[in-house]
């Protein structure tokens, strides 16, 4: 995928690990690239991902953009190990 820097493309994508191929040769790698990183804001707004790296300025590696927790669940429990 050809890498363009418009509105669609998530400003985090270059250095998103989903984007750079944590899911690289897995059938999901290309579907969370179309619905998140370059879906535009609407793809934004669903991403737990850059939803946490809003608040946080960085989101753990393990997390993916379709997350069952809460954004700030996520950050919660970041904070929870980070104290431990």
């Amino acid at each position: 995928m050809k890498i363009s820097m418009d509105n669609q493309l998530c400003p985090k994508t270059i250095a998103c690990p989903i984007f750079s191929g944590v899911l690289k040769g897995t059938e999901y790698n290309e579907v969370y690239k179309r619905l998140y990183c370059t879906a535009g804001e609407e793809g934004r707004k669903r991403c737990r991902r850059f939803q946490v790296a809003a608040i946080l300025g960085a989101c753990p590696p393990n997390v993916l953009p379709n997350a069952t927790k809460t954004a700030e669940e996520i950050i919660a429990q970041v904070k929870k190990v980070s104290a431990a």
